[in-house]
């Protein structure tokens, strides 16, 4: 039998049909033929041209590099010594500054525009190179930078990068100006190449922006063409219809265009019409709701491509659930892109510059220390329209310990070992200050839930007035059959009233004293008394067991 028969009257998606559709017949390739360097160019020059001239593009570019990069991705070192962290934190605040080859950016300014080039053209180059005497610095390459030397006829060389027969990149041809044809071939080691793969096999990156660029264009265009209508139903807002003479007013004029007119200047006037001919005034509804609503169909395409819900980029008017639903979409969104950028640019760029500091002696890391590197990332803090009730959220997470400190300080940009050095630092200053001046620091600050029954101490010296104890306890009583839970402020004499079950008794006048004991166990005469007072009924001790 013949099995590619049977699949293929199975399968119909592959089946040319040209009377229900186009015909479009796909070949599977490697990405280096599917994806030619004129055709990525073509694409690429697209993309930057709607990045410029369309401001849908540009804003939705923009508001995911805002909530991904923010004013830059911070990196704290995480090493068991804290020296060393300090050390490596300082220096990379001083490198920050002057990391630019060009002296024009710093690193944080750096982050954003690799992440708006990655966006727009989804390739950006960052060349890993010093200043002569080590010093640690960057050199940011345009995409288009990247090509095949026209004198180079190397099949081992594929759209300006020479790779191995495994097809691993050994190093990139960059064009050092438009002008001219020099080159220089740098050692991929060198280079970061910043983008968001598509296939297992690729080598350049193709613009996101590819799958609505056709449908940008005709927007703009058809909102062109009805801006146009618009113009000139607003410059004639009046005809005459009918047969008769010219106007009254003087001679009609014909445009360029060919569309004669009658000048009216003047408020209040009034026109002496021609006999048989009649005013009427011309109407435009363009751009209609159909065209709106059609318009929409473009603008759905461009959040796709960048991967936006549409919602976020343009249409805000839902309510409340459905907000959160593509604020939590558009986040995860946010969080793919941040990740790219810290994975293949901010750590490696980091873990090199540590590196040239150490061997130019800048830092010293301590003995024995394997994994001085390590450090975790602190991204912008996550959008959301319930700021109260997430944070409402996270402390009673944080009591139950559902979540962590650390967890909560990463989603809000923040890192929770600077918070508490820093809540640490406040209290000290406080209560230092309140010693001096010789007051409580509860008349400064209010803490809740403090349950401290002992003054706080600093530098070895109690504070000069001591805060209150709270004197209410709440002991557990229990007895052999009826358990009796009381609060007691303070010990004080308790007058039995007559029991209400059982009359036959007279009225007990026994005054007892009870005992302000967490551990307090009832006599019997206690016992009768309680549940006489509580009117159940005559206490009966619960009889022995016989042995």
């Amino acid at each position: 039998m013949n099995w590619s028969g049977v699949f293929g009257r199975l399968i119909r998606a592959g089946q040319p049909d040209q009377n229900r559709r186009r015909w479009i017949q796909p070949t599977p390739q490697d990405t280096r033929r599917d994806v030619t360097n004129n055709s990525r160019s073509a694409v690429l020059g697209m993309a930057r041209y709607f990045y410029y001239n369309n401001p849908v593009v540009r804003g939705a570019i923009d508001s995911i590099t805002r909530n991904s990069i923010g004013p830059g991705i911070k990196a704290q070192a995480r090493t068991a010594d804290e020296g060393w962290n300090k050390a490596t934190e300082e220096w990379m605040a001083n490198w920050s500054l002057a990391c630019d080859v060009r002296g024009i950016l710093d690193w944080s300014a750096m982050q954003q525009v690799a992440c708006r080039s990655m966006l727009r053209d989804n390739e950006v180059f960052l060349l890993l190179t010093d200043n002569g005497d080590g010093y640690p610095m960057i050199q940011m390459v345009e995409s288009h930078r990247c090509e095949t030397p026209n004198n180079i006829r190397d099949p081992k060389v594929i759209d300006g990068v020479r790779v191995s027969p495994l097809g691993r990149p050994l190093s990139y041809y960059l064009k050092s100006g438009n002008d001219g044809d020099t080159y220089t071939e740098v050692q991929a080691a060198d280079v970061i190449v910043l983008a968001e793969r598509d296939r297992p096999d690729e080598l350049r990156s193709l613009s996101r922006l590819v799958t609505c660029v056709n449908l940008l264009q005709d927007r703009d265009e058809i909102l062109d063409y009805t801006m146009q209508a618009a113009k000139r139903s607003g410059q004639i807002g009046l005809a005459l219809e009918g047969d008769g003479s010219m106007g009254f007013f003087g001679p009609e004029s014909t445009s360029a265009e060919g569309i004669t007119t009658d000048a009216v200047m003047g408020g209040g006037a009034i026109w002496n019409l021609p006999a048989g001919r009649k005013i009427v005034e011309l109407k435009d509804e363009r751009p209609s709701q159909n065209i709106m609503d059609h318009m929409d169909q473009y603008l759905r395409a461009a959040a796709a491509g960048l991967g936006l819900p549409y919602e976020y980029m343009w249409k805000a008017d839902l309510s409340g659930p459905s907000q959160r639903f593509v604020l939590a979409q558009a986040q995860r969104r946010f969080d793919e892109v941040a990740q790219a950028i810290i994975t293949q640019m901010i750590s490696r760029v980091r873990l090199w510059a540590l590196a040239k500091a150490i061997k130019r002696g800048d830092l010293t890391p301590p003995r024995g220390m394997n994994k001085w590197w390590n450090a975790v990332y602190h991204t912008p803090q996550r959008t959301t329209i319930d700021a109260g009730r997430d944070s409402a959220a996270d402390r009673e997470d944080l009591k139950l310990g559902i979540r962590t400190l650390a967890d909560i300080s990463a989603e809000r940009g923040d890192d929770w070992q600077e918070i508490v050095d820093q809540k640490i630092a406040e209290q000290v200053y406080i209560k230092n200050k309140c010693l001096e001046a010789g007051i409580p620091v509860s008349d400064i600050q209010f803490i809740p839930n403090n349950t401290s029954a002992t003054a706080a101490v600093v530098n070895d010296t109690p504070p000069a007035i001591a805060p209150a104890q709270d004197a209410t306890v709440t002991p557990a009583l229990e007895a052999k059959e009826v358990i009796v839970n009381l609060t007691m402020a303070e010990p004080e004499p308790v007058t039995i009233p007559q029991a209400v079950a059982d009359p036959a008794p007279a009225p007990s006048t026994d005054t007892y004293t009870m005992r302000d004991d967490a551990d307090l166990t009832l006599t019997k005469a206690e016992q009768e008394m309680i549940v006489s007072a509580l009117g159940i009924g005559k206490y009966r001790p619960k009889p022995k067991k016989k042995k």
